[in-house]
């Protein structure tokens, strides 16, 4: 399916993890199609560069159906594009409650939405949801997020029936902590050097779901073993978060 000649699309390229698994790609020989809400700057690693704002709806259908007929169906779509507010629920606005979940969880479904209506017998699409820890585990003060990627997991888990139908593989790849704009703190922080290239092979591999990271699976362990001291962790990581006052991040 991962056929060297096929694109690779990153949906949330513009920076971070998004842009340097571009460059993982780019540098074995794979095309690489960058999308993302805002230009991309460093247009390096890309064959072709799209803007795309993943909470219209009316955008994604229109962008990723002149992509294929352009360029072809892609062999492997990764997911990144995300928003992040950070900050007591009590204080957040609507919108920004919205727009959390319309780039984190639907944005995600429209593009499945969209690359479904496409059905190539002869080439299927690998198409992978990028989790967090924050999905598995609630955390205080990223309450929204966290509900975000948690249901984000639940319909990558159910779309991957309905749509493997239509040549549409769903898989689901959680990186390890890092540095993300946010500077959240956690119980071990992967630099960008060590997460990308292994979120790469990983995101083009086999497996349906998999966390990246050794902390990443301890944290999925306690939750399960030890339920208190899992909550006791991702407290930490919220009152931090809290006290450092709201933030605002995207990709």
């Amino acid at each position: 399916m991962n056929t060297p000649d096929r694109d690779v699309w990153i949906i949330g390229g513009s920076r971070g993890l998004g842009h340097e698994i571009a460059r993982q790609y780019a540098n074995a020989g794979r095309p690489v199609v960058g999308f993302a809400r805002s230009v991309i700057a460093d247009a390096a690693p890309f064959r072709h560069v799209s803007t795309l704002d993943v909470s219209d709806d009316v955008a994604v259908d229109a962008t990723i159906d002149h992509t294929i007929r352009e360029r072809g169906t892609p062999a492997l779509v990764v997911y990144l594009a995300s928003q992040l507010y950070q900050g007591s629920i009590l204080t957040r606005v609507d919108a920004d409650l919205v727009r959390e979940v319309d780039v984190n969880y639907l944005g995600f479904v429209r593009v499945a939405r969209a690359l479904a209506r496409h059905k190539d017998a002869a080439h299927a699409t690998r198409l992978v949801a990028t989790a967090s820890t924050l999905g598995y585990i609630g955390t205080p003060s990223l309450d929204n997020f966290s509900a975000a990627k948690a249901a984000l997991v639940s319909f990558a888990r159910s779309a991957r029936f309905e749509l493997g139908g239509r040549g549409i593989e769903i898989a689901i790849v959680s990186p390890p902590h890092m540095e993300n704009g946010a500077d959240l703190i956690g119980p071990q922080r992967y630099p960008m050097s060590w997460a990308a290239p292994r979120f790469a092979r990983e995101a083009a591999g086999r497996r349906s779901e998999y966390l990246l990271g050794s902390s990443n699976r301890s944290m999925q362990a306690m939750a399960r073993y030890v339920p208190g001291l899992a909550r006791s962790i991702m407290q930490g990581i919220g009152a931090d978060a809290l006290q450092r006052g709201a933030s605002s991040t995207h990709a």
